[in-house]
């Protein structure tokens, strides 16, 4: 797993302090291995490495295996980054603490034996697996367990401080811009993936990326697709506005179900609209510290009538989808905490045809939940655009 700092400078400035942010972030990464008595992290996730340390990836196309690209030491509290030079790396990551990169195997293990306190772990967790993983690790330190890293990171990643939210609200806002955007076109005739190149465009004018796999539009007929078409939008049908952003690596979304421009809502579809929201709604009230999945899968079904596996997602939001993830047949005993942050997506299909979706991103807080997100509803159902 290569780093790629080059891509761009580190972010700074505006509402985030991003000094703080990565500090507290290793803290809490090293505090979550210390309590579960993990002495090194090898770590090769590409979000788990924006995490740990605060560097931008080299973006490539296709699948490659697991390798460490970062090291995280507790006992040091320092974090060794694979990289071949400094630009970009954050000050707090000194060049003595990059280790280079190598397609030799010998050369890469001596760099990795190199890091101070990592042959004396032991117990070891790492966040992947590649078919050597075992016997590299049994080379850095022939005494160490192999375990999971993978709860670790989890337990850090999952609290979000006041920065890491402030991420979240900039990369929603880049996402509400990007729908407002799609909304102004939204006429018969238009094409979903035109309205995905309209919300590309307008992310563009922000700076923001936008993100590889997001569909953007959909056109409903009874059933939610992820796969974009060059089918024209019919006057009166429903579509599914679904933009994402990303900032400083986190990543803002919400969805939206709108008519095209002089159309009207038919009874059926006000039906759906309502009973969507009021499911939405029942959720996010119940987005509070220690409820359960299964209590939310119950307020959803209790407030549309429908069977929640069918409707309802609830996942974890940072640097991409968290857990916990609720919904179809899982989840049912995942617990919210406080200061995470979740997507809560409710989807109705009518019983003529047609859909309604709508996601909204919560903030879980002891106070209560905190909805991130701000656009309108939409105007089925009476809202004004």
């Amino acid at each position: 797993m290569t780093i790629s700092p080059g891509l761009g400078t580190l972010p700074e400035g505006g509402r985030v302090d991003f000094d703080r942010l990565r500090a507290e972030r290793r803290r809490r990464l090293v505090d979550a291995m210390r309590a579960r008595q993990v002495d090194v992290l090898l770590l090769g996730r590409p979000a788990n490495l924006i995490y740990a340390a605060g560097v931008r990836q080299l973006w490539t196309a296709g699948a490659r295996p697991w390798g460490p690209g970062c090291v995280v030491v507790a006992g040091t509290g320092r974090v060794h980054l694979m990289s071949t030079w400094d630009e970009g790396v954050p000050a707090e990551i000194p060049r003595s603490d990059l280790f280079g990169l190598s397609w030799n195997p010998a050369k890469t293990t001596a760099n990795l034996k190199a890091i101070p306190g990592l042959s004396e772990a032991h117990r070891i967790g790492t966040d992947g697996l590649s078919v050597g993983t075992r016997q590299l690790v049994a080379a850095l330190a022939p005494t160490a367990e192999l375990v999971d890293g993978a709860p670790v990171v989890g337990e850090a990643r999952s609290h979000k401080t006041a920065d890491e939210v402030a991420c979240l609200v900039t990369a929603a806002a880049a996402a509400e811009a990007a729908l407002s955007a799609m909304v102004d076109v939204l006429r018969p005739g238009i094409s979903e993936r035109q309205l995905l190149a309209v919300a590309a465009q307008r992310l563009a004018s922000l700076g923001a990326p936008v993100l590889p796999s997001q569909a953007a539009a959909c056109a409903l007929h009874g059933r939610l697709r992820r796969t974009l078409t060059d089918r024209a939008v019919g006057p009166g049908e429903l579509v599914a506005l679904t933009p994402a952003a990303s900032f400083a690596g986190y990543e803002g979304s919400l969805s939206r179900t709108w008519l095209p421009a002089g159309s009207h809502p038919s009874p059926d579809q006000r039906d759906m609209a309502r009973r969507c929201r009021g499911g939405l709604d029942a959720v996010v009230e119940a987005c509070r510290p220690g409820t359960t999945g299964a209590d939310l899968l119950q307020r959803w079904e209790k407030a549309t009538g429908s069977a929640a596996s069918a409707g309802l997602t609830v996942h974890g939001v940072g640097l991409g989808v968290e857990p916990p993830l609720i919904g179809d047949g899982v989840g049912a005993g995942a617990v919210l905490a406080p200061d995470t942050v979740v997507a809560v997506q409710s989807w109705v299909a009518g019983a003529r045809g047609g859909g309604f979706l709508q996601k909204d991103l919560v903030h879980v807080t002891t106070e209560g939940p905190r909805v991130l997100t701000r656009f309108s509803s939409g105007p089925v159902g009476g809202d004004d655009a």
